[in-house]
């Protein structure tokens, strides 16, 4: 219960800087996450399951026959079930994967910014990433939850770095974009790499 209680606390007031004894850890965040994530899973299947229904339904019903394409399979529902149940089941490894991404990248432009803070940046960016992913309460919401759980953590590292890491606006927005510039690089050297391979064909 103190967890929940901390995890509400830092959802509620994501700028707030914390101290020992009523700052969550890496660990509570990842763990309440974890619980959240297997909620929205299961509305997921439930979700793939009336889905089934209904096509059956409505494909034995000579009423809404019509309605109904003749080429329909369940290759997609297949995909998302086994997308949504590897979401649940590798969802720790995909949380440290982020968590430590978002570390390396906050430290690299702290840096860069010169960040000159009273507390230690390591704490910092800490707390700042757990205030991030409380966003996931969101997923208690059927449907819509993943998407506004994800609008909410990009609203919450905005304004954590401005509150924590003493950003501007304009530093901010680069940080937020640096996700998009990496993919983009990625893209490119995919593009080259395939583009080479074609020309010594």
């Amino acid at each position: 219960m103190h967890s929940l209680s901390l995890f509400f606390r830092t959802f509620a007031h994501p700028t707030k800087k914390h101290f020992d004894g009523e700052r969550i850890s890496y660990f509570e965040v990842m763990g309440i996450s974890w619980s959240l994530q297997m909620l929205y899973a299961f509305y997921s299947v439930f979700a793939l399951y009336l889905g089934v229904i209904s096509y059956e339904y409505l494909s034995s019903s000579k009423d809404f026959t019509h309605l109904v394409f003749a080429s329909f399979n369940v290759t997609f529902q297949k995909i998302s079930l086994f997308t949504t149940l590897a979401q649940v089941i590798f969802y720790p490894f995909i949380f440290q994967f982020g968590f430590k991404f978002w570390t390396y990248i906050l430290k690299f432009y702290a840096e860069i910014f010169e960040y000159e803070g009273e507390r230690d940046l390591s704490i910092e960016i800490e707390e700042l990433l757990n205030s991030i992913y409380t966003a996931n309460i969101f997923l208690i919401i059927p449907i819509f939850g993943n998407v506004l759980s994800f609008l909410t953590q990009g609203y919450y590292l905005f304004i954590g770095l401005r509150a924590k890491l003493y950003f501007t606006r304009l530093q901010a927005f680069l940080v937020l974009m640096t996700p998009l510039f990496l993919m983009f690089l990625l893209a490119i050297l995919i593009a080259s790499y395939f583009s080479l391979l074609i020309s010594l064909l």
